[in-house]
């Protein structure tokens, strides 16, 4: 008797377990499970703020719907990055935001990574209707790459390799993603004028007879230094409202907005395309510069370098004409790649070129 009570007590302690056990994050491709999308991410510890925001957006019943879907979905890691470590956290957001933030990141299909095109910016409308962008390339280096582990970047965001991409579920398949793709439905100009820490920026770029363009169809790409940037080199909000631009050789103004040459270039296109070591010729090149955005993801310890170099072309060498490294303001997760909806804003932490030094 003593024993098959112990018997009884060892099963119901299985069955405890079995019933609390959370998802795995990495089903079989072959054998998707009978859970939806929606449960399956309500149900991942690794995705419990990402799950904390469809919920409080109002949209995880719509991913349990029939589907199909593909989710690029932000792991803790990618909010925590961004300041948000609580469920909680999203109460401050207006509603409206962050269900645009939550569907900008589904699409009405099933794509795994086999099946998206070998090229940069495939685009896939999402269901916030916005297009985002993805971006698939072979291993730099690589003699052959599998199709199903091929580098992939979302909007700038790495998709994770395996066992974190092709999930499988049975309306659709989940990619985790490094960070938390960001849109707004307003142009370059309404996003700059919106953030006052770029009121010197905006000041400059009216001097300049730029900013004008950035409200046109694009996509333009524009590097935006904060207003502390620019009072490291003397230049206040007063002296901005003198600028003459008639003084400086125009690049050291107008690589800024890249001359309103129509460009959308994330900040990990180079590294996707280029490997680390890619020529000059490859790089953004505005009049005798190049800007280099170096993303390099070590996948062993879960880091990642990431900065802006710049090149002078004329002598194959890191500029002399301001920092030859700078980064991204608040780092890459919170200052790299703002879409909108006329092209990408990538806000740095320091000016890409000196203008003393490109007085005429």
């Amino acid at each position: 008797m003593r024993y098959n009570t112990f018997r009884y007590l060892f099963f119901f302690f299985l069955l405890v377990i079995a019933g609390c056990r959370k998802d795995d994050l990495m089903p079989p491709r072959e054998t998707a499970p009978v859970r939806a999308m929606g449960d399956f991410i309500r149900n991942n510890y690794d995705l419990s703020l990402f799950a904390a925001a469809i919920q409080k957006a109002g949209l995880l019943d719509s991913l349990n719907q029939t589907g199909p879907f593909t989710c690029f979905a932000p792991d803790n890691k990618a909010f925590n990055d961004m300041g948000i470590t609580r469920a909680r956290d999203f109460d401050a957001m207006n509603p409206d935001s962050l269900r645009l933030l939550v569907s900008y990141h589904v699409f009405k299909d099933r794509k795994y990574i086999s099946e998206f095109p070998l090229q940069m910016g495939n685009k896939y409308v999402t269901l916030a209707g916005a297009e985002l962008y993805v971006s698939v390339a072979n291993i730099a280096n690589a003699t052959h790459t599998p199709p199903e582990n091929r580098n992939v970047f979302v909007n700038g965001a790495m998709v994770y390799d395996a066992p974190k991409r092709n999930v499988a579920l049975s309306n659709g398949v989940v990619h985790v993603i490094r960070k938390p793709l960001g849109f707004k439905p307003v142009t370059i100009q309404d996003h700059l004028l919106a953030d006052t820490s770029l009121s010197i920026f905006v000041t400059v770029m009216k001097r300049c007879k730029l900013w004008d363009g950035l409200k046109e169809k694009g996509p333009f790409t524009v590097f935006a230094p904060d207003n502390e940037a620019f009072r490291k080199y003397n230049i206040s909000a007063d002296s901005a409202a003198r600028l003459d631009p008639e003084k400086y050789e125009a690049v050291a103004f107008n690589i800024y907005p890249l001359a309103l040459k129509p460009k959308r270039i994330f900040s990990t296109d180079w590294t996707q395309i280029a490997g680390t070591y890619g020529p000059i010729s490859s790089m953004i090149n505005i009049g005798n510069f190049a800007i280099k955005p170096v993303y390099d993801y070590n996948s062993y310890n879960n880091t990642e370098n990431v900065f802006i170099h710049m090149m002078d072309v004329v002598t194959g060498q890191p500029s002399t004409n301001g920092p030859s490294a700078l980064g991204y303001r608040k780092g890459f997760v919170q200052g790299a790649d703002h879409l909108m909806s006329n092209g990408l804003v990538h806000h740095i932490d320091d000016l890409l070129l000196d203008p003393a030094t490109l007085r005429k």
